[in-house]
């Protein structure tokens, strides 16, 4: 037998002694009784101080003197008998009953309330009736009205067996009470409650955050029936359509009691405090009418009905309304006002109530009951019931369905014997409905008797049905097919709102068809979840009492022992490493793992019983968890009932972690950068800002120097180190210390550094490439050829190109299309080359390090320009033919000139740019029979007379001389056609070329008029 509402009697042997005794001895006596009755005063007020303290009774246990007590705290009580002996045990069996040495005494210990009496009767309700022990040391008959109220009989029936020390435990009542205690007379009664605190409310859900209660309104159409019975024939019974019907029974609104071992029954009344904040608009605020209460395990729930105003909405009103609780409270003093926390009411509308098979797993658009007895004998029964069933409660196998407030079809309740519906002002009724199947002259229904919902097989007794208590049963009823109509009343309205028919086979054995889902328990877990790159593990565990109550504590209520699910029921895929599932559903697969789901067998002392540990790494769990609030792994028990049949039981284990630590972050100061290498956005300035740095050539004369273009960023930084600051605490695997800082390249592509222009005037696409440390250069719309322009290696930025013409002709010509300093493109559109770099912080490459300020511009300087002095100029008719050097200037990437011996200081800028060659290429423009100064117009086509010839110098001139200058560029010839002329100017194109490219530049020669003329 189980134990249920109260928990056991305990009875241990009293020693009775009897005789004379003499004068003196009753001093003695008399002394000895105040001992033991002192003794006995001070552990019961030692007791209730702990009790009303807020600690509750977790035990009650026999031992050699007499009964151990113990509290929550793990203290214990002990009361003593008048001597050892064996222990006997009052508890309450499976049915409900109280059993004294395994006896069934036939008193139920739990009374529910009697059914409604029909309409226009009075004071004939019918009742419920149980049983407890009162204070007296007799049964007391309490009896339960259909309004719930309760009347209490004393009966002549003791519950303390003559010679024995008898403990009850009666949590439900609130009182622990004890007979034959040694030195006590009587019955000793401990309260088991305590004083309420305060109340606290459990919230259904969050209203815009706030905590809420609804109220439900529940649309439908009523229904109407005829009477049946089970021996006539009903077979076209079917409800009709009446009118349409809202019905709102009110609230159910649940408060946590504090403590939890407050004797709710000592709330005299309860009514709610109602107001409407932050409203806009006028209106009436809605009221709150309390109507009943009851508590159980710390909860109070509260049933009231609403009147007057209405419920405001935040989304069509800006205003919410809100109640709070007061009760009135009967102190061990003084009677108290307590109040709760206000929670905010929401209106909802439920519509489309219909029943249903309370088939776990299943759609529910699959389960609705036949709704007319026509349908439901046509088809196949819904249910097998074996022919000596002693009465399946078809409760159990039905619910409700309706449309939610987001227009959902779902369940409303588990099973209908839960009594969720009857919160709301709803109830179920079941009746079986007689029909006749081929020529038989007994209904199929006479097959069977109710008694509420209990349904029995039996034989009918002359052709008609039997009572319940008359009931034979044999195995002829076997094949018979009893239907039964389902009935969901609203008591409120006294209204049918549902009607459905079920029909059952009795069977000789059952014998199921296909497997089936029984039990779909949920686990939560709310333990911090913080990534730390590591394979460091998490267990995720239900405890042994969280799995003897939501699983074995239920698999119970269906008939499935602990014993049977421990032998028969095993974990898919085995104990070490649970298979894991897409869904519960009895046709769901197996999906991929995340982590490991253990069982393992604890050993409680009294039993063993499992324990399910899931495992995650964390590396594993942040994958899971960077995009998601939490996760679920449901893993799944199977019972083979018949070959490739199975019950299942699918547990859902879910982690949502709080917090939940996903994204660590940081920032680079720029306290951290050297001042003095940083610039504003395209300044020239040093120090001007932190947006840009300045990459360029080695300098000359510096040791090994040979004008190599390797830029190390990680001399602009204090320390040359990059440090991250601002991580929280929290994540210590991203510290500083911890992070690899890695330099790569922004895309360019949608700014405005790409496509770039280069020296040629050819346009250039610039693309990142190889994981961001290569950017690439294409000719614009010829994406198939690329080249490197410049590379990240570490820290160190290394333009490419140097001496190699052949493999880096795009990055040449992009570096040397702008002067050093033009870092705005100019009316060519030409400016200096300019690329966004990212600096990275991780700990593990699978965890993304959000870093602020970790992006900035390097500008690569071209090393060096050549510029048109104007020096190089001609007269007309010259003796002996108009000769002119090539004047030229060339400064480097300081703007150091490569002839000014004060900055040069010994060193031969020309051979360290390695400068080879000066050659005159392209059209000699002129203004020649133009606008002075305007180039317009190609010197050949203007005049074939007039010529121009350069003499080019050779490498070794340009960088040593040629004994005449110390650097000698060449020499321009020009021819007159014989005809005197006047002013006039040519513009003439070189190509110089030095170890990084080629550079461009004009050349403007003046020629002046014919001498003399």
């Amino acid at each position: 037998m189980k134990k249920k509402f109260y928990g056991a009697l305990l009875l241990g042997s009293v020693l009775l002694t009897g005789g004379m005794v003499s004068c003196s001895d009753y001093d003695d006596d008399i002394n000895s009784l105040n001992d033991r009755v002192a003794a006995v005063e001070e552990t019961v007020k030692g007791l209730q101080e702990k009790i009303n303290a807020g600690c509750v009774i977790t035990s009650v246990d026999p031992t050699e003197n007499g009964v151990k007590v113990t509290l929550s705290n793990g203290e214990s009580f002990e009361l003593l008998n008048g001597a050892p002996g064996a222990a006997a045990t009052v508890e309450i069996g499976e049915n409900g009953n109280w059993f004294i040495n395994g006896k069934d005494t036939g008193k139920p210990s739990r009374g529910e309330k009697g059914e409604q009496g029909e309409p226009g009767d009075s004071g004939t309700a019918a009742t419920g009736k149980y049983y407890k022990p009162g204070e007296n040391g007799y049964w007391i008959e309490v009896t339960v009205g259909a309004d719930g109220k309760e009347t209490e009989t004393e009966t002549t029936i003791s519950w303390t067996p003559e010679g024995t020390m008898t403990a009850v435990w009666d949590s439900e009542n609130g009182k622990l009470l004890v007979s034959n205690v040694k030195g006590y007379n009587g019955i000793l009664s401990i309260s088991l409650t305590s004083e309420l605190k305060s109340l606290v409310f459990q919230p259904e859900f969050y209203y815009q955050g706030i905590e809420a209660m609804e109220a439900k309104t529940f649309n439908y159409t009523e229904k109407g029936v005829k009477e049946v019975n089970a021996d006539d024939d009903f077979t076209t019974d079917a409800p009709t359509e009446l009118d349409g019907v809202a019905m709102t029974p009110g609230l159910v609104a649940k408060y946590h009691m504090n403590p939890s071992s407050a004797n709710w029954k000592d709330i005299k009344s309860l009514s709610y405090i109602s107001d409407d904040k932050n409203y806009t608009r006028a209106g009436g605020v809605v009221k709150a009418n309390v109507f009943d209460w009851e508590g159980e395990e710390g909860i109070l729930t509260v049933h009231s009905q609403l009147t007057d105003g209405t419920i405001k909405d935040i989304q069509n009103d800006g205003k919410v309304t809100v109640l709070a609780l007061q009760a009135n409270y009967s102190g061990s003093e003084k009677d108290t006002i307590i109040t709760s926390d206000y929670a905010a009411v929401k209106a909802t509308n439920y519509k489309d109530m219909v029943l249903a098979n309370a088939a776990l797993g299943q759609p529910v658009h699959t389960m609705h009951l036949y709704t007319n007895a026509q349908d439901a004998i046509n088809n196949a029964a819904s249910h097998e019931i074996v022919w000596n069933h002693e009465g399946l409660d078809v409760a159990t196998l039905v619910q409700t369905h309706y449309d939610d407030s987001q227009n959902s079809h779902v369940a409303w309740d588990v099973t209908a014997a839960d009594k969720t519906v009857e919160d709301y002002g709803f109830k179920y009724s079941f009746e079986l409905v007689g029909y006749h199947k081929g020529n038989n002259r007994t209904s199929e229904s006479a097959h069977a008797v109710m008694k509420g919902s209990l349904l029995k097989p039996c034989m009918p007794v002359d052709g008609k049905q039997p009572t319940w208590d008359a009931a034979e049963q044999n195995k002829a009823e076997k094949d018979r097919e009893p239907l039964v109509r389902v009935i969901l009343t609203d008591t409120v309205s006294n209204k049918i709102a549902a009607v459905g028919y079920v029909k059952f086979k009795i069977v000789e054995k059952a014998t199921p068809t296909e497997s089936e889902v029984i039990l779909t328990p949920e686990f939560g877990f709310n333990y911090e979840y913080t990534v730390n790159c590591t394979e460091t593990e998490k267990p995720l565990q239900i405890e042994w009492h969280d799995f003897e109550e939501d699983i074995l504590a239920q698999l119970e209520k269906q008939g499935i022992s602990k014993e049977d699910f421990h032998t028969n029921f095993e974990l898919d895929g085995g104990n070490d490493d649970a298979t894991q599932y897409d869904g519960k559903l009895a046709t769901s697969m197996s999906t991929s793992k995340k982590g490991i789901v253990k069982q393992t067998i604890t050993d409680t002392g009294a039993e063993e019983t499992q324990i399910i540990t899931w495992t995650l790494k964390n590396n594993e769990a942040y994958q899971l968890f960077k995009n998601n609030k939490s996760i679920s792994v449901i893993v799944r028990y199977s019972k083979e009932i018949e070959p490739n049949v199975y019950q299942f039981v699918y547990v859902t284990l879910t982690w949502t972690p709080n917090p939940r630590n996903v994204q660590p972050a940081g920032t680079l100061e720029n306290s951290d950068k050297i001042k003095n290498y940083w610039y504003a956005y395209n300044s020239a300035t040093p120090g001007s800002g932190y947006s840009d740095i300045h990459a360029n050539v080695e300098t000359v004369g510096e040791t090994n120097a040979d004008d190599e273009f390797k830029s190390d960023i990680l001399n602009t930084f204090d320390g040359n180190n990059v440090t991250v600051s601002g991580v929280n605490a929290v994540y210590t695997a991203f510290q500083d210390a911890n992070l690899t800082k890695t330099f790569t390249f922004v895309d360019p592509q949608s700014t405005d550094m790409t496509p770039v222009k280069g020296n040629s005037g050819t346009m250039y696409d610039i693309t990142v490439g190889d994981n961001g440390t290569t950017l690439y250069a294409n000719v614009v719309n010829n994406p198939l050829v690329k080249q490197a322009v410049v590379k990240i290696k570490g820290s160190i930025l290394e333009y490419q190109g140097k001496d190699n013409e052949t493999l880096y002709s795009f990055a040449r010509d992009i570096l040397n299309a702008a002067d050093h300093a033009q870092f705005v493109a100019n009316n060519e559109g030409k400016k200096t080359f300019t690329a966004q770099i990212q600096i990275n912080a991780e700990n593990c490459s699978y965890v993304p390090f959000e870093l602020e300020n970790n992006e900035f511009f390097a500008k690569f300087l071209r090393p060096i320009t050549i510029s048109d002095p104007h020096e190089t100029n001609f007269v007309d008719a010259t003796t002996g033919g108009a000769k002119a050097d090539l004047k030229l200037t060339f400064v480097d990437w300081r703007d150091h000139n490569f002839d000014n011996a004060s900055v040069t200081k010994g060193q031969n800028y020309y051979k360290y740019y390695d400068v080879e060659s000066i050659a005159q290429n392209g059209d000699i423009m002129t203004d020649l029979n133009g606008t002075t100064g305007v180039f317009d117009r190609k010197l050949s086509d203007v005049t074939g007379k007039v010529k121009f010839t350069f003499t080019a110098p050779t490498k070794s001139e340009i960088q040593n001389g040629n004994g005449i200058v110390n650097h000698y560029f060449g020499t321009l010839n020009y021819e007159n056609n014989g005809t005197t002329v006047g002013d006039f100017q040519i513009k003439v194109p070189f190509d110089v070329t030095y170890d990084w490219g080629t550079i461009q530049v004009y050349v403007i020669c003046k020629i002046s008029q014919t001498e003399a003329n």
